[in-house]
C-alpha cells in the first residue's frame, strides 16, 4: 500500500511518471514475496499447515502470521524472521527507485518531508505509514468524526488485500448526509450495533472486484458485477460479524442490495472512504 500511496503523489508532483512508477513496482513485485511461501521453504511450517493458515483467513480476519502462532506452528521470533526476510516494503520501494534510475540515494527523505507536511502528518504518522501495518495505516486516513467505523474499514481493507489486490490504496474519508444517484451494492447489519455497509462505484472499482472475486471478466456494470461485488461485501461483513460476536455484539446480515441506478444510502453518519483497486476507484461506505 505505501508504495502507491507514496507513488502517486510523486505522480502528482512530476517527480516521476506513471510508466516510471509501474516499472519500479514490478520491479518490487518480484523481490516481494508472500510469508507462506518463505515458512515452507524455510521449514518452519509444512505446505499443508500453510494452507490450513491461508483457508482460516477466509473466516476470520487475522494476519497470516498471527493465525500461525495461535496455531503453534510458529514461534514469534520465527515469525519476526521470515517478516524480515519478506522485506519492508517501503524499502523495497525506495530501493527500486533508485535501482531504476528514478531517485538518488538520499533524495527520498526530502519527498518524505514534503508529503508530510502537505498532508498534515506527524513524525509518528510517517513511521506508521512506512511500516506498511494496515492497522497503523488506516487511522491516517480517518477524520475525528470518522474513526468510529475504523473497525469495519479496516476489515474491508484487510480482505480487498487478501482476495482482491494487494497494492490497494486510500485515499481521506469523508462523513457525507447522503448518497443518491448511485450505482452501488449494500448490505444491512442488524442488531446490536446496525449498520449498512456498501460499495458505491466511482471509476470502474465495481468491475475490478466483480472480475477478481467472481474469476470472470466484465466489461462494465451489470447485475452479475453486482451480485459478485454483494458476494465479497457479504464475505467483509461476515468477518466484521464474527469479530463483533468475540466482543458480546451480535448482528445478523442481511441479502445485499443491488442498485443498477439511482441507488440512495442514508442514515444519520455516512462515511464514505476512497478505495483505488488495480488503479480503478471504488467507494467504500459504512452508515448507520
Amino acid at each position: 500500500m505505501v508504495e502507491y500511496i507514496l507513488g502517486n503523489y510523486m505522480i502528482s508532483k512530476n517527480m516521476i511518471s506513471g510508466e516510471q512508477l509501474t516499472e519500479t513496482l514490478n520491479r518490487q513485485e518480484q523481490v516481494r514475496v508472500k510469508l507462506g511461501l518463505i515458512a515452507v521453504s524455510e521449514g518452519l511450517i509444512t505446505l499443508q499447515q500453510a494452507e490450513e493458515i491461508n483457508r482460516l483467513q477466509a473466516t476470520c480476519d487475522k494476519r497470516f502470521g498471527d493465525i500461525a502462532i495461535e496455531k503453534g506452528y510458529m514461534t514469534e521470533a520465527q515469525l519476526d524472521k521470515i517478516l524480515k526476510m519478506q522485506g519492508n516494503a517501503y524499502l523495497v520501494f525506495v530501493q527500486s527507485l533508485v535501482d531504476e534510475g528514478v531517485i538518488k540515494m538520499g533524495e527520498m527523505e526530502g519527498i518524505l518531508e514534503e508529503f508530510r507536511k502537505e498532508k498534515g502528518y506527524c513524525i509518528s504518522d510517517m513511521e506508521a505509514l512506512k511500516s506498511d501495518d494496515i492497522e497503523k495505516i488506516v487511522p491516517l486516513f480517518l477524520s475525528q468524526e470518522a474513526e468510529e467505523f475504523e473497525d469495519i474499514i479496516g476489515v474491508a481493507v484487510r480482505t480487498i488485500i487478501r482476495c482482491i489486490d494487494r497494492h490497494v490504496y486510500l485515499e481521506r474519508a469523508e462523513i457525507i448526509p447522503e448518497i443518491s444517484d448511485a450505482v452501488a451494492v449494500t448490505q444491512k447489519m442488524e442488531g446490536m450495533k446496525p449498520k449498512v455497509t456498501g460499495f458505491v462505484e466511482a471509476d470502474g472499482g465495481m468491475v475490478k472486484i466483480a472480475s477478481v472475486y467472481g474469476r470472470e471478466e466484465f466489461d462494465g456494470v451489470n447485475e452479475d458485477v453486482l451480485d459478485a461485488a454483494g458476494e465479497f461485501l457479504n464475505c467483509i461483513n461476515g468477518l466484521y460479524s464474527a469479530a463483533m460476536s468475540n466482543k458480546s455484539v451480535e448482528l445478523e446480515l442481511m441479502p445485499p442490495e443491488y442498485h443498477e441506478k439511482d441507488g440512495k444510502i442514508s442514515g444519520s453518519k455516512i462515511c464514505r472512504i476512497p478505495l483505488w483497486i488495480q488503479n480503478k476507484k471504488i467507494y467504500f461506505v459504512v452508515s448507520e
